[in-house]
């Protein structure tokens, strides 16, 4: 592992050092897909020989428009070789919101493949399908890069509508990994696994450890990683001694596989989002000796910046501390009145150091708000995050000053949603919030609209979904009469609630056993009192995880059930009748969740 980095100019010098060195190791595994470092090197030595030719280079922006395969990796490594900054837009994102993406970061040129080159027509800048076949070239790292430059853009949701770019420093870059190494020690990881796209920046922790380090990143497909089958085989057969989890993606896994097959042999970090200690209890049972770690960081910080080893006591605790901060990470925890609070008293968490990023490109309003300059000079970005300082000097998480929240990891504000939904001319007044399913369940998005003119909840949806990233889409969206409001003005959440009748849009009460077994497992995963035979499942709340979740419960009765299934036959009676050649289990156990 790296110990310093005060002499390194960017992180395209890393990797030419590390590739140098490493050359035949493996560096990059997707599928049946293996590139060795020196191959790795050459991959992205030829696309940035393309972006000089392009006249790309420092100060520039290049986004990546690329599947989860080796491609984002070359494109990144790519475009550091030039000392331009890059752009992951996940291409599971509708065409509205790409081309609102590359607008906002003002991309100077795009890297993509043949799959998504057709969904970049009518633009004036230069775009490369690098699947095309570009040439091999040695990697060179253009001379005069400063730590001060820009490393990458990533987007978070915005309130106003608009995503904003957090533009995040190679300085930045380098004391993370140095420092956030540092404080798990020295544990040999010869393998990460990349478990999220490259347009969140908590999969960075995987990218950077290993491309930093020479060791092995393996890079898995949505479709892998959302078969619990199938991820459980490839870890057996593939395994790697480093993986970063959500919450809610782990525990959606090993509903359906046991949990020790989906954890790593050397080390294992929770993110994203609050680590329940329900999950940590389980964790520990299964592999006691396994390093397990809770990270905390918004991205305007560089990926994370405090850490908690999680020990067998978190059993007894209400919360998993978020831990102490990394090296040269300054924090405050301020009052309402930004004064220091003392230990054990709640505040907003300031953020100061080399860790936080330049601001938000091309926004100075958004920049000049959350990005504040003390009395001595030192810069903080104030996270809207409320913590408490323990007597142990470590900080635990007690929720959001603000809107925001976080969904399967992703922050999203909820008036973001709301500006999308308020587009749409039928719709008069909107409000979005995060609500469980259980106390025991993650939150989903539920918006409530007012209608000025006839419009289904399908209808809503279908436009919702071509104008959002997928997390922002709500799972539950109820039409209701009015929007009521408490004496203080704001909107009156359980009035509104209480508006609300659950019932099912299809045709009839289900028919027969099959049809009620399903119904009675789309209820319990989706929050619901009743189904409709004819609603589809993704119109009523699920979504990807959601259909693991339902995958699990129904292969209790139906064994040779695959979670394609359940894509393919999306409503009630439709899967019913496609099941019908499943014998029905006869076993009227009540279902156990592990976690």
């Amino acid at each position: 592992m790296l110990t310093a980095t005060d002499k390194i100019g960017s992180t395209a010098e890393i990797f030419h050092n590390v590739a140098a060195a490493a050359g035949r190791r493996p560096a990059i595994r997707h599928g049946a897909t293996e590139l060795t470092y020196a191959e790795l090197a050459a991959a992205a030595g030829g696309v940035a020989a393309w972006l000089r030719d392009q006249r790309i280079g420092r100060g520039d922006v290049v986004a990546t428009l690329l599947d989860r395969s080796a491609g984002p990796v070359v494109s990144m490594l790519a475009v550091w070789a030039v000392g331009a900054a890059y752009v992951h837009v996940d291409p599971a994102d509708p065409d509205h919101r790409v081309a609102s993406l590359l607008q906002q970061a003002r991309a100077d040129a795009i890297l993509t493949d043949g799959k998504n080159r057709g969904r970049l027509s009518n633009l004036s800048i230069p775009v490369l399908a690098i699947d095309s076949g570009v040439r091999l070239q040695p990697y060179e790292v253009d001379r005069g890069l400063s730590p001060d430059d820009l490393a990458y853009l990533v987007f978070t949701s915005g309130s106003t509508g608009i995503p904003k770019a957090v533009a995040v420093e190679h300085r930045a870059v380098l004391n993370h990994h140095t420092a956030i190494w540092r404080r798990r020690g020295l544990i040999e990881i010869d393998s990460f696994g990349l478990t999220a796209t490259l347009a969140v920046d908590f999969g960075l922790d995987s990218v950077f450890g290993a491309l930093f380090t020479g060791a092995r990143l393996d890079v898995y497909a949505p479709e892998t990683l959302l078969n619990p089958v199938a991820f459980a085989v490839e870890l057996a057969e593939h395994p790697v001694d480093f993986l970063v989890y959500t919450p809610t993606l782990l525990e959606a896994l090993c509903q359906i596989e046991e949990l020790g097959s989906f954890l790593p042999r050397r080390m294992l970090v929770i993110a994203g989002e609050p680590f329940p200690p329900r999950l940590a209890v389980a964790i520990l049972g299964v592999r006691p000796e396994l390093p397990t770690f809770n990270s905390y960081g918004p991205s305007e910080t560089t990926i994370e910046i405090l850490q908690h080893k999680v020990q067998q006591s978190a059993a007894h605790r209400a919360r998993i501390p978020i831990g102490r901060p990394l090296d040269r990470v300054i924090l405050r925890v301020l009052d309402g009145d930004g004064v220091d609070v003392p230990d054990g008293a709640a505040g907003v968490l300031y953020v100061g150091g080399p860790c936080v990023a330049r601001g938000y490109a091309n926004d100075p309003a958004a920049t000049a708000r959350k990005f504040q300059v003390a009395d001595n000079g030192e810069r903080f970005y104030c996270t809207d995050d409320i913590v408490v300082r323990t007597t142990d000097g470590s900080y635990e998480f007690l929720g959001r000053a603000d809107r925001q929240v976080k969904i399967r990891g992703y922050r999203v504000e909820p008036g973001e949603v709301e500006a999308a939904l308020l587009a749409q001319p039928e719709i008069l007044r909107a409000l979005v919030t995060a609500e469980p399913v259980s106390p025991s369940l993650p939150a989903d998005l539920v918006a409530y609209v007012v209608t000025g003119s006839p419009i289904s909840r399908t209808q809503i949806l279908e436009r919702l979904t071509s104008m959002v990233a997928p997390a922002l889409v709500p799972s539950r969206i109820h039409v209701v009469p009015r929007m009521p409001v408490t004496h203080s003005g704001k909107a009156d959440l359980a009035a509104l609630q209480s508006m609300i009748i659950i019932g099912p849009a299809g045709s009839g009460p289900a028919r027969t056993s099959a049809e009620r077994t399903i119904a009675d497992v789309w209820c319990k995963v989706l929050g619901r009192t009743d189904v409709g035979l004819n609603e589809r499942f993704l119109e009523v709340g699920g979504n990807s995880l959601k259909a693991m979740q339902v995958f699990g419960e129904l292969r209790r009765h139906y064994p040779d059930l695959t979670i394609a299934d359940l894509f393919r036959h999306p409503t009630v009676a439709a899967l019913a009748q496609a099941l019908a050649k499943f014998d029905v289990s006869a076993s009227s156990a009540p279902v156990v969740v592990a976690l």
